[in-house]
């Protein structure tokens, strides 16, 4: 009897997580892995100008690496860049018993999760391999550093546009004393 395990790669997870999990599912049974890594580090941005080469080559390492860890049958893939459709389109030609996260999933990722009707679980503490889950003001700040909020957009123009707003006023503060004093 074997066990089919999807495990979806949303963020680094430490190697022996990774091993360890995937011994736990192989006890009696042969386990198949298929790992699917979603292109999730695009960010909206990168997504509108077209550049996505790198988020997807960042993927397909995140994959490999992921792949490396698991003493078992597996096949690797680079997923959309919405988690829920890359899982999608995977279990469309991988035939899964478990879903296995691999990282950090927001809440919308983890309920659609649940509607492909397999058990889902997850593995990893989501932030930096081996570290704290990020929270409040730090885990927006990774959120949009990374483009996975909505607002990141928004919030570099705004940033970019107080900045020059600041310059502008340095400036003219510069020239008004240059004249006064003049």
């Amino acid at each position: 009897m074997s066990r089919n395990v999807l495990l979806v790669a949303l963020d680094p997870v430490p190697e022996d997580e990774v091993r360890k999990a995937i011994a736990e599912r192989n006890e009696g049974a042969d386990v198949n892995v298929h790992v699917v890594a979603p292109a999730t580090h695009m960010g909206t941005f990168k997504w509108l100008t077209g550049e996505e080469d790198d988020a997807r080559a960042e993927a397909a390492e995140l994959a490999d690496r992921t792949a490396e860890a698991v003493d078992a049958e597996v096949e690797t893939e680079v997923g959309e860049r919405d988690p829920l459709l890359a899982v999608e389109d995977a279990l469309a030609l991988f035939p899964a018993d478990e879903i296995l996260v691999a990282g950090t999933a927001d809440e919308k990722t983890e309920a659609g999760l649940r509607r492909f009707g397999l058990p889902v679980s997850r593995l990893g503490s989501g932030g930096e391999v081996g570290g704290e889950e990020a929270t409040g003001a730090e885990a927006v700040a990774r959120g949009v550093a990374q483009g996975k909020r909505e607002e990141t957009p928004f919030l570099v123009v705004g940033t970019v546009g107080a900045i020059l707003l600041g310059v502008v006023a340095l400036i003219s503060l510069i020239a008004f004393l240059v004249f006064w004093l003049a």
